[in-house]
């Protein structure tokens, strides 16, 4: 990692290929605030109108960043509000946005799944601006994963990538396996996250069979082999969305489901959300997810640490703190200057 203007680390590869700071989006998934609340939230910290689509979805538009959008994340409250709002529509009413019965099924659906807020992608060294949407949702009483007992609500940080060369994305592959079992450890991710699929880990099959790519890597056996171990969209590092954007009539091909989105970004699911906790910042989770970028970006320790892997997961038995989570924790804990 490298210095920063603000606390956000910020990765050595900062550009991409055409010379633009690499963006990332955020998506926040919370409860305790209706998304008519997150909506007011939003508007009144960015100072700008919000477009109501139905009871369970709404727009942002920030004036420089573009659309966050605000939904309440079930398939099935998102289908009852669309539903709802195009019968409105029809008849000519005008309570789209403010209808009483679609708004009563959308906030018994919060009390299972979260309102989530999805942020356009956004400058890396730009992040900090997105400290005041926190605080003020935080203010206004949005739960986090601790919340309560069933509250599996996450941080989804996605990256955009600084080249889309299938050796750069191998490099991140393996960083990823290498780091992932101390990843849960330093995000302490809850074990409401962790009993359910949505954050799995790779298959100790493919993390080995990552670790022997080498520089001649193709796209292809990429996808062949990512297919292969995680036809799913419940990883914790979830590629499905890059690999769309790549190739998307294979993707298609093999996984039927309209969620998957095609962006040249990685889609990382294993923060929890502490959006209740004060003093909490997604600094926090995007400083760990820096690690990867460390890690992918040095190959030589990279090498070394894949080597200390191999040797470990070569074991009968493993008492010991695997050797290489030390050296994670030194670049974690590396100072981030101002």
């Amino acid at each position: 990692m490298t210095s920063a203007t603000s606390d956000y680390a910020i990765p050595r590869r900062r550009l991409t290929e055409d010379g633009a700071v690499r963006r990332v989006g955020f998506e926040l998934e919370f409860a305790g605030v209706t998304l008519k609340q997150t909506v007011s939230v939003l508007a009144e910290v960015f100072g700008t109108p919000a477009t109501t689509n139905s009871v369970a979805h709404a727009t942002v538009t920030h004036k420089r960043w573009g659309e966050f959008d605000v939904e309440v994340d079930s398939e099935l409250a998102q289908t009852l509000a669309r539903e709802r709002a195009d019968y409105l529509r029809s008849t000519g009413s005008e309570e789209v946005g403010d209808d009483s019965l679609a708004e009563w099924l959308v906030n018994l659906a919060t009390e299972l799944v979260p309102v989530e807020v999805v942020c356009p992608p956004i400058a890396m060294d730009s992040l900090a601006q997105l400290d005041p949407l926190v605080a003020a949702l935080r203010k206004a009483g949005a739960q986090g994963t601790a919340g309560a007992l069933h509250y599996a609500f996450g941080v989804h940080i996605n990256p955009e990538l600084p080249d889309l060369s299938a050796p750069s994305i191998s490099r991140y592959l393996q960083a990823y396996v290498i780091a992932q079992d101390w990843l849960v450890e330093r995000h302490q991710v809850d074990l409401a996250r962790r009993i359910t699929p949505y954050v799995n880990l790779y298959p100790a099959a493919y993390g080995r069979l990552v670790l022997e790519y080498d520089e001649r890597i193709a796209l292809d056996t990429l996808i062949t082999d990512y297919l292969a171990h995680n036809r799913t969209r419940n990883r914790s590092l979830d590629m499905l969305p890059l690999f769309m954007e790549l190739d998307e009539a294979r993707i298609r091909q093999a996984i039927d489901d309209t969620r998957i989105k095609a962006r040249p970004t990685f889609h990382y699911r294993l923060p929890n959300c502490q959006i209740d906790v004060s003093g909490w910042r997604l600094a926090d989770s995007w400083r760990l997810w820096c690690v990867v970028e460390a890690l992918a970006d040095d190959v030589e320790l990279q090498s070394e640490m894949a080597a200390q892997y191999r040797s470990y997961d070569s074991n009968l038995i493993n008492l010991g703190k695997p050797p290489w989570h030390e050296t994670l924790d030194e670049i974690v804990n590396a100072p981030v200057s101002a």
